[in-house]
């Protein structure tokens, strides 16, 4: 290499999902790399293209991925694109407590308040970075979604923005622009196609292992699998004098090594010793033990199902039993009890619906291919039956299966097909991924950003102890 020359090397990740038992050996591979490359005065950089958080680890789902965050602080990212992962399950707003935590930049341009079109607090549109002769600009742009649309925020098409943020930036003076995407690779080739000027793509949420990076028209795109089984390696050699890249190599490294990070250990152990004693937290207390079954009435179901009503205000409640996880021990309840019941991060919500629709629902509901479906959202659960509040619901397990209820009430009155109820759910069976009912979601009131366990800790702080058991709200013939 000419001594008129330098080396940027930008190591990366995406879609780490929450799998940090990989992250010690990761981080170990990510200093020794520094240090190389400093050896040889380059310099190096890391970042995360999205998704390191995921609810399948406690710690994650408690702290709403500011757990993640400290760990990724201890590696000592530069900047991470915002994924899908948090945001859209827990409420824009938990970008913010992230932010707080992360020492680096969280970094997405097309995600917004809708009324006011500012970004969401915690996000950053751009990073501007100057090392020696190279000025990079660093564009963040995350995954399109409806269900922002709940919480008062909406995603941008990314493409009008990124070409207007790379022109903004070379304007002041960046030599390299870079996109750091949580988009996926089609939607980055395509970004690629359409916005001029780009240089580099670091991509996730599509869970691409690219064993070599994709050039399309000059722009390179890269993308290191998922669950930090590869590190992300690109190295640029750029002139000292312009700042232009003169030459490029991108590779993925298998994280296979034996040495760990003891900085990095010793900051998954402080996360878990601090969500130990958020798990510890008294929250209520129940006469009775709160057990599950996915297909037939269960106190857990009961429980649920009281809540959601009383909380939303409604005549009845309706609720898929694999919103549910663990049965609670009579006794004490802990936050912790909570959480392990429901890792559910749906939320409360209210409509109203003809007693037809109810009717629809509950025999929906009873169908064994729905019952017994395990969808990926449920994250292994059975849907369940539908368990209820406010109904006492009498059905025939041996008739047809598509018209199983013989007998609805309504407290003590028969359920009436024309007339309009109020009931509570959750967006799980009041959205459009499911077929228990089809609401214009205009017409669904959603309590956000509250998630089921929220709710529950609540209804336990009130009304503690809670003596709910199987009543026979859900009779077979």
């Amino acid at each position: 290499m000419s001594s008129h020359n330098v080396v940027l090397t930008i190591l990366h990740t995406n879609d780490l999902h929450a799998r940090i038992e990989r992250l010690p050996f990761l981080s170990a591979m990510v200093r020794r790399i520094r240090a190389e490359v400093a050896a040889l005065g380059g310099h190096t950089l890391l970042w995360d293209a999205g998704d390191a958080e995921d609810r399948i680890l406690l710690e994650s789902d408690v702290t709403k991925g500011a757990a993640i965050a400290a760990i990724l602080n201890a590696m000592g990212y530069d900047a991470a694109a915002l994924g899908n992962s948090a945001a859209p399950t827990y409420g824009p707003a938990s970008v913010a407590r992230i932010a707080q935590v992360a020492n680096y930049p969280i970094l997405a341009a097309n995600l917004v308040w809708s009324q006011t079109g500012q970004l969401v607090e915690g996000l950053r549109p751009f990073l501007e970075v100057a090392l020696g002769p190279i000025r990079l600009g660093i564009i963040g742009v995350t995954a399109t979604s409806n269900a922002y649309s709940l919480f008062g925020a909406r995603s941008y098409p990314p493409e009008p923005i990124v070409a207007e943020l790379a022109s903004y930036l070379r304007q002041r003076g960046a030599t390299l622009i870079a996109v750091l995407s949580h988009l996926g690779l089609e939607a980055d080739r395509h970004l690629a196609q359409v916005v001029e000027g780009i240089d580099l793509i670091v991509g996730g949420h599509s869970h691409d292992l690219l064993e070599e990076p994709l050039d399309i028209g000059g722009t390179l795109i890269t993308q290191a699998g998922c669950y930090g089984s590869h590190l992300g390696r690109i190295d640029l050699e750029v002139d000292v004098r312009s700042g232009r890249v003169l030459g490029r190599q991108a590779r993925l490294l298998p994280v296979d090594i034996a040495e760990a990070d003891a900085r990095v250990i010793r900051a998954i152990e402080e996360q878990n010793q601090a969500v130990q004693q958020l798990l510890s937290r008294y929250v209520g207390h129940t006469v009775y033990p709160l057990d599950i079954n996915y297909f037939q009435e269960c106190a857990m179901g009961n429980l649920l199902a009281d809540v959601l009503r009383e909380r939303m205000d409604a005549e009845i409640a309706f609720v898929a039993t694999g919103m549910l996880d663990e049965a609670i021990r009579e006794g004490p309840i802990t936050f912790g009890d909570l959480c392990r019941a429901t890792s559910s991060t749906a939320n409360p919500a209210r409509a109203e619906l003809r007693g037809q629709g109810i009717l629809d629902a509950l025999n929906y509901g009873l169908r064994p291919e729905v019952s017994q479906e395990r969808p990926a959202p449920l994250r292994g659960n059975p849907q369940g039956i539908l368990q209820v509040s406010g109904l006492r619901v009498t059905y025939d397990p041996y008739g047809d299966p598509e018209q199983q209820v013989k007998e609805v009430l309504v407290g003590s009155q028969p359920l009436e097909l024309e007339r309009t109820y109020t009931v509570a759910s959750t967006d799980w069976e009041f959205g459009e991924l499911t077929e228990y009912t089809h609401l214009d979601q205009k017409d669904v009131a959603y309590d956000v950003p509250t998630i089921l366990r929220e709710a529950m800790e609540e209804h336990a702080a009130q009304h503690s102890p809670i003596s709910v058991s199987v009543e026979g709200r859900i009779h077979p013939l």
